[in-house]
């Protein structure tokens, strides 16, 4: 059969949509070790949608087993180069969404979007940038998904709690705004994630140190100019940093899908045991709380965002009072979870874009192990917890990924060992015993 004429084809697709929940998503990742938006895309299909991805090779993202097609990306420092590939995908994949799988991601169609703006020239068509638009969500609010002091801002506008605190200009305000909240206070940088540009300070010595680190001279000269020429000047150099007091009480997150500006569905996570001090959860309970889902829901309607996005809070011990911290405009790592508590994402964005009613919030609970967050963390503490374990036991080519290099195989669970790659064959020694959950068969 000859090839349909490109107009033929469009006009095929348009009254297959018409009929059927033909959409496609296409997923742009450039950071390695994001477990989230890989775990996602199983969901989505699932739902009905053909997803493909747009990141390097050795991304998570490529390596799951229900990714319909995998379009390459070898630099992801140069905006020319990634407008360039991401303007082939558009055209080859035609998608209906895009889904940015770290804040790397969001920054750089953030930079692509204000180019053409500017009237800028670019690979990309009016039409990819209002399809990047509709996907991300209001671009006057751009700043304030990204970058936590103007999140925190628009919280405080909008009537949102958020711990007490500010930006600050330099060292001796930081020190004053610190002295004022009182002690401990948190340091953070306002384009960060993961727990990265955080530093907790209990004194004005400790407070004094971390802003002048943030603040360190940087080399603007040469090398700035050697940066747009490269198209490396889309990724943000500075920031305002923030002085945050620190709440006592247990990290939590708030996961969401919006569009428009109104939250489709979403349900509320809470850390169990987390990788580091400020870094993300490895064992969390999901559920139902009303407060974060208020708060989301303010959150999300005062930014105008759609897509998949989670919301960091800390739940303050005692009163069990929720702070707002910051926004992660993108996939969340436990937004795959959804199913296990009534709440598939994948399902409820299929539901809302043919037009049917959707459950917004759980009626269910449960507490998961991430993997390998937990398994990584301490492979002991797999004997000791009785919480569910979040294995793809579906997807091998994902788990030998997440299982990566091992310096020491024997450390790896049994039911783990036929995941290793030829590379890592299991030598002598103590295994840990890790019960696979009931039903699960190794692939």
């Amino acid at each position: 059969m000859a090839p349909l004429a490109g107009d033929r084809r469009r006009l095929i697709i348009l009254l297959l949509h018409e009929r059927y929940l033909l959409v496609n998503i296409l997923i742009v990742a450039f950071e390695a070790g994001r477990w989230g938006p890989a775990r996602l895309v199983k969901p989505l299909v699932a739902a009905g949608f053909s997803v493909a991805a747009l990141c390097p090779t050795d991304n998570a993202v490529a390596r799951t087993g229900f990714l319909d097609r995998h379009f390459p990306l070898r630099s992801v420092k140069s905006s020319r180069h990634v407008e360039a590939r991401l303007a082939e995908a558009m055209a080859a994949w035609q998608p209906d969404l895009i889904v940015p799988a770290d804040e790397r991601v969001v920054a750089c169609l953030h930079a692509l979007v204000r180019r053409a703006g500017e009237a800028k020239v670019g690979r990309l068509s009016a039409a990819d940038i209002a399809t990047i638009v509709r996907s991300l969500g209001n671009p006057d609010r751009f700043d304030a998904m990204l970058f936590k002091s103007s999140t925190v801002q628009v919280a405080r506008d909008a009537g949102v709690r958020v711990p007490d605190g500010g930006t600050v200009r330099g060292v001796d305000d930081a020190v004053a705004l610190a002295d004022r909240v009182e002690y401990p206070v948190y340091v953070k940088t306002s384009f960060s994630w993961a727990g990265n540009g955080v530093t907790l300070c209990r004194d004005a010595s400790a407070v004094a140190a971390a802003v002048s680190a943030a603040h360190a001279p940087r080399r603007t000269g040469l090398r700035g100019v050697i940066r747009r020429m490269l198209s490396r000047d889309w990724y943000p150099t500075a920031g305002d940093i923030d002085i945050q007091k620190a709440v006592d009480g247990a990290p939590a997150m708030y996961c969401v899908l919006a569009i428009g500006g109104k939250v489709v569905a979403g349900f509320a996570g809470e850390a169990r045991q987390t990788s580091s001090a400020t870094g993300p959860s490895s064992v969390v309970w999901i559920g139902a709380h009303d407060a974060m889902a208020r708060a989301s829901a303010t959150m999300v309607g005062a930014l105008g965002i759609t897509g998949f996005v989670g919301f960091d809070f800390m739940l303050e011990h005692g009163t069990g009072a929720a702070y707002l911290l910051e926004c992660n405009p993108r996939p969340i790592q436990v937004g795959h979870l959804g199913a296990r508590i009534g709440v598939d994402l994948g399902e409820a964005l299929a539901a809302a874009m043919r037009g049917e009613t959707v459950r917004t919030q759980p009626e269910q609970e449960a507490v998961v192990r991430l993997f390998p967050q937990e398994w990584r963390r301490d492979p002991t503490s797999m004997d000791r917890d009785t919480a569910d374990c979040d294995v793809p036991w579906d997807d091998p080519s994902l788990v030998r990924d997440m299982i990566g290099t091992v310096a020491d195989p024997s450390k790896v669970p049994a039911c783990l060992m036929a995941y290793l790659p030829p590379s890592d064959p299991p030598r002598a020694g103590k295994t840990i015993l890790w019960p696979r959950p009931a039903g699960a068969a190794l692939q």
